[in-house]
């Protein structure tokens, strides 16, 4: 009996220590069940202190994410001078979700911030959002007090905005970036991809310190002459790089949102009827197809109707003219009579050579399509041989002159920087297809250069630089349309030329929108007596930065045909 009580204590006993095992177990593994939980939370509350506090990238449509938020690259000009170039800055932000108290939030910010509006503001704060932009891109005055409101929710991010060192100069050829720092005119939105992802800088073909000239003379000449607006370009007329490029009025890069009408490119988006400038490609005309020469006459006597429209001249001889005369003199009868002689047809093919009919062709997107003829026939044709019926972008006309000036040969503009080594690759690929013969280019070349020396462009003979150019004047047309009484004082006055005439260099043009009498202009408003002078004043400030050779000694006239290329006295004091 004794050794069965043993048995049973014994196995109560056991039976007792195996059920407090298993009970402490139990409480060791829910003790440690229980701290890996706690720390796997505490583990997540400091991953998200972290992602708020540090790494902070928001979550949002802003189109701010890592790719877009690369370092954009500089632009520079032809000789490395920055243009627009990338500034680290800080822009504020808040998280709604995090703001304690949204009103009190709201009348600190707004304190700091007195544009915004405190019930929009207070809407922002109070919304379901997990980010809102505040303000972009703020100064480091407005950075140090946004850290003294010390206001939960409301945070500093890295930012950048794109900078432009030159303000206005040079705006309608750079472009500008929206605030996300995306490419949405000009050479920022041609090179946008480019500049946000390539190595090096974008160097451009832009001279600054020529920018700079031209825009201040332009300036002056706005001021002077009281014109509503005025344009200028040069370019290298072998190459087609386009060296400077002003158009007013102009706006400052850094403040793009101040004035967004002065966008407007006037060079390559603006489309005008050319005026006088467009007799030189009549002369060419026919010369290349042979239906004149040198001596052809050409009786401009008695005016030509053109519908319900009378075609006369402006301080022309009452004679007959020779070819030479009829571009000297810029004479609109003789210009008619001339076309007459090559027919609508032969015009519009050499048109299409000269690249008048198509879509200028240059990087930026702001290019303006020509506006031509509906019916190219006898009546177009006449009134394309004066300027008239015809509407293009100066760019157009640029190129066209420089074609004709170089030998035939027709650049493609360009606004990227052309190097050395690709110069002559360049160069080669314009010879293909000449659109006058070099004969006819010479020619033409010294009846400009003579327009300078004697005719309506002698305000423009600089000394030395052999500078041949035409001038126009083209009267814009009324609000109901013709050129009647209600606009016959509003016009736009051209100039289109180069230098040295012997062996081209570059070739530019200037534009004055409706300039005025002045003093000084005895009554006239004609482009002799305004933008003639204008270009003057530039060629004399810009050749010597383009490195242009001075020479005193004029080439020998030209004899060609028995008719020599001598001074003709008293060529006219304007254009239309």
């Amino acid at each position: 009996m004794q050794p069965s009580i043993r048995n049973v204590w014994y196995r109560l006993s056991s039976w007792r220590f195996s059920q407090h095992q298993q009970l402490l177990h139990s409480a060791r593994q829910r003790i440690l069940g229980s701290a890996i939980i706690s720390c796997i939370a505490f583990l997540a509350i400091i991953a998200r202190l972290v992602d708020v506090m540090v790494i902070r990238i928001p979550d949002c449509n802003t189109g701010c994410n890592q790719r877009e938020c690369q370092l954009r690259q500089n632009v520079v000009d032809r000789n490395g001078v920055i243009l627009a170039t990338q500034l680290i800055t800080a822009s504020v932000y808040a998280n709604p979700k995090v703001i304690i108290d949204a009103k009190e939030a709201a009348t600190k910010l707004c304190k700091l911030f007195p544009h915004w509006n405190y019930d929009a503001l207070l809407k922002k704060l109070q919304s379901n959002q997990g980010f809102v932009w505040i303000e972009r891109h703020a100064s480091p005055k407005i950075q140090e007090a946004v850290h003294s409101l010390g206001i939960p929710g409301i945070y500093l991010q890295q930012d950048q905005k794109r900078a432009y060192p030159h303000g206005s100069l040079a705006c309608h050829v750079i472009g500008r970036c929206d605030i996300d720092g995306r490419g949405v005119s000009g050479v920022e939105r041609a090179f946008d991809t480019t500049l946000r992802t390539q190595e090096g800088e974008l160097k451009l073909s832009l001279d600054i310190r020529v920018q700079h000239a031209i825009h201040n003379e332009l300036v002056a000449a706005v001021k002077k002459f009281k014109a509503n607006a005025a344009n200028a370009m040069v370019m290298d007329v072998e190459t087609g790089e386009v060296i400077a490029m002003v158009s007013l009025p102009d706006y400052d890069l850094n403040r793009p949102m101040k004035n967004l009408k002065s966008e407007f490119n006037r060079n390559t988006l603006g489309v005008y009827e050319q005026g006088s400038t467009f007799k030189i490609l009549n002369v060419a005309i026919a010369l290349e197809s042979g239906v004149a020469t040198l001596n052809s006459i050409f009786d401009n006597r008695n005016p030509v109707q053109i519908g319900r429209f009378k075609i006369t001249d402006f301080r022309v001889p009452c004679r007959e003219l020779t070819l030479v005369e009829a571009l000297l003199y810029s004479s609109n009868i003789a210009a008619i009579k001339i076309a007459q002689r090559f027919g609508p047809q032969v015009q519009k093919h050499f048109m299409e050579k000269f690249g008048i009919l198509n879509s200028p062709t240059l990087e930026i997107s702001e290019l303006g399509n020509p506006l031509l003829p509906r019916d190219w026939r006898e009546t177009a044709m006449m009134s394309v041989s004066f300027g008239y019926g015809i509407a293009v972008t100066p760019l157009h006309t640029l190129a066209a002159i420089a074609g004709i000036v170089n030998n035939g040969y027709r650049p493609i503009p360009t606004l990227k920087f052309v190097t050395s080594a690709n110069r002559q690759h360049r160069i080669n690929s314009f010879l293909k297809d000449p659109c006058v013969s070099a004969q006819t280019s010479k020619i033409i070349r010294h009846i400009m250069r003579m327009i300078v020396s004697e005719g309506t462009a002698r305000k423009a003979n600089i000394e030395g630089y052999q500078v041949f150019a035409k001038t126009g004047t083209a009267y814009q047309s009324g609000k109901k349309g013709g050129y009647g009484a209600e606009s016959d004082r509003s016009r736009t006055t051209s100039f289109i030329g180069g230098f040295p005439t012997n062996r081209p260099q570059y070739v530019m043009i200037v534009m004055l929108d409706d300039p005025k009498a002045v003093e000084g202009t005895y009554g006239f408003a004609t482009a002799g007596w305004n933008v003639a002078p204008v270009a003057g004043q530039i060629i004399e400030r810009i050749a010597p930065l383009l490195g242009v050779k001075t020479s005193l000694k004029e080439e020998q006239s030209l004899n060609m045909d028995g008719l020599m290329l001598t001074s003709l006295n008293n060529a006219g004091d304007g254009d239309h």
